[in-house]
């Protein structure tokens, strides 16, 4: 009995066994297919052409995976591309990609999803591939890369003056633009392309057949006394690209533009004093001056050091006088025309001057052993920002707007036993007259006469200052806030300048 049931017990156990080895475990699929299969990342690319999207995209086809190019519309493009690409991962996530295009000898890693992209095309037509697949968290790539094809044809560069770098003469053309010989020119250059096609500019002067090269790169170009005689003169420029396509030619003077001068005259700078003009309105009869201008060539120590120069600035704003030379676009050309001489004179009066937009030139000029004489009359509030002199404050000492004839300006220079300094109003002066407060550094040369000493009331209280004295490195800037042209009633200002010029600036 009891062999039976041990023999049943195997029996049962033994079936049990033959069900268990044929029953199949519903899991073990799926951890077998997790464990050894990716599937890979898809990637996708577009760009935008005028509105119409072009698409790289994959698509089923007859269970294949393939990529099917949308190019409708797009004819030629630029060199300048921004392209756009994502890619999806069914059982994972993208973590990057790869892009190459066909002139690239290896693929770049990115984990952008867009970027610009320029082109470098070398004829007037080409094509060029641009490939992109990306990477999952696995490693794993897409095995068929989105790509676009780019048919492109090439822009000539464009290219212009910078705004305002030039003069105008939008009433007469007929008129001369006059420089000593430093000139500047500044342009602009333009390329569909993209900026970085345009690998040469190219320069003449006066000869269209005697090109001159510099680096696509260059914006400006500056003439010296080495390169630039006293003349008359033609500046042409151009831009050439990458493929050998060059841009339109622009030139100054331009005779078929009505709006700038007809003409450039280069002049040379005579003796080492130079006359500023800054008077627009008196650029017209020159009546201020021809009063300058008689005392220094009536000045033997002036002549003797070989004369001086003039240098006019007109103006284009209303009123415009002279607007063919106003002062110049650049730096450059301010301090190149001061670094011609050793002592300047610059005189203004009404109109709005150019003192501050020159003031940093001025201060460079001062800094480096120059000598600067400033009579400013009436053309708008001295600036107690500027760093060729040094003013604290200022108010006007007569506010209604009059001087009277014999009015005196006491000089506080010490200049010995030699006589005084002293001046006087040859006539009245219908304008408002700034009293100057000095800055730290700053002395007082000249005051108006103590109103104490009138029998009849004059417009103001005291003796304030009207002319002060800086120096500043191993210059000096003397700046009267009064007109000298009209301080000649004593007769003595052609004294007085010969003072400053060959004592005080020696």
């Amino acid at each position: 009995m009891r062999s039976f049931k041990l023999n049943i017990i195997l029996i049962v156990l033994a079936v049990f066994g033959v069900f268990q080895c044929s029953l199949k475990d519903p899991f073990s699929d799926r951890k077998k297919d997790q464990l050894i299969q990716n599937s890979p990342p898809q990637t996708h690319l577009f760009l935008l052409v005028n509105q119409t999207v072009v698409i790289d995209e994959d698509t089923l086809d007859s269970g294949q995976i393939v990529h099917r190019q949308h190019i409708t519309g797009l004819d030629t493009t630029a060199s300048k591309q921004v392209l756009h690409w994502w890619g999806d991962d069914p059982d994972g996530k993208v973590t990057g990609y790869y892009y190459q295009w066909d002139f690239d000898s290896i693929p770049t890693y990115t984990t952008q999803e867009y970027d610009t992209f320029y082109v470098p095309i070398r004829s007037d037509y080409d094509e060029f591939s641009f490939t992109v697949w990306a990477v999952d968290d696995q490693g794993a790539q897409d095995p068929t890369p989105a790509s676009l094809r780019f048919p492109i044809y090439n822009t000539p560069p464009f290219i212009r003056f910078a705004l305002g770098s030039n003069p105008s003469s939008p009433n007469n053309p007929n008129v001369t633009h006059y420089t000593f010989p430093t000139r500047s020119f500044f342009w602009e250059v333009e390329d569909a392309d993209g900026r970085a096609t345009v690998t040469k500019i190219l320069y003449a002067l006066d000869d269209t057949t005697q090109w001159s090269e510099l680096s696509g790169d260059v914006n400006q170009m500056t003439f010296t006394e080495a390169t630039l005689d006293t003349g008359y003169h033609q500046f042409f420029v151009k831009a050439q690209d990458i493929s050998g396509a060059s841009s339109n030619v622009i030139m100054f003077p331009d005779p078929n533009d009505s709006d700038v001068p007809n003409y450039w005259k280069v002049k040379a700078p005579k003796g080492r004093i130079l006359l500023v003009n800054d008077y627009a309105q008196d650029q017209n009869l020159y009546t201020t001056q021809t009063f300058y201008e008689n005392i220094l060539k009536n000045d033997p120590q002036v002549m003797a050091d070989g004369g001086y120069s003039v240098w006019e600035i007109g103006t284009n704003k209303t009123p415009v006088f002279n607007p063919q030379n106003a002062l110049p676009y650049s730096s450059i050309d301010i301090e190149a025309n001061f670094r011609y001489f050793d002592k300047v004179i610059w005189f203004s009066y009404l109109g709005e001057p150019n003192i501050s937009d020159a003031g940093l030139s001025m201060t460079r000029f001062v800094k480096n052993g120059g000598k600067l004489l400033i009579t400013n009359g009436n053309s708008g509030e001295p600036d107690t920002t500027w760093t060729f002199t040094n003013i604290d404050s200022v108010y006007i000492l007569n506010p209604t707007g009059r001087l009277m004839k014999g009015v005196g300006i006491v000089s506080d220079l010490d200049i010995g036993e030699s006589g005084t300094l002293d001046m006087q109003l040859g006539k009245l002066l219908a304008a408002r007259v700034h009293a100057l407060i000095p800055g730290p550094g700053a002395d007082i040369i000249f005051r108006m006469q103590p109103d104490s000493t009138f029998e009849s009331e004059v417009p103001y209280t005291g003796s304030p200052a009207v002319g002060i004295r800086y120096r500043v490195g191993e210059g000096e800037c003397l700046y009267l806030s009064v007109p000298l042209h009209f301080c000649d009633g004593l007769g003595n200002v052609a004294d007085v300048l010969n003072y400053l010029l060959f004592d005080e600036f020696e």
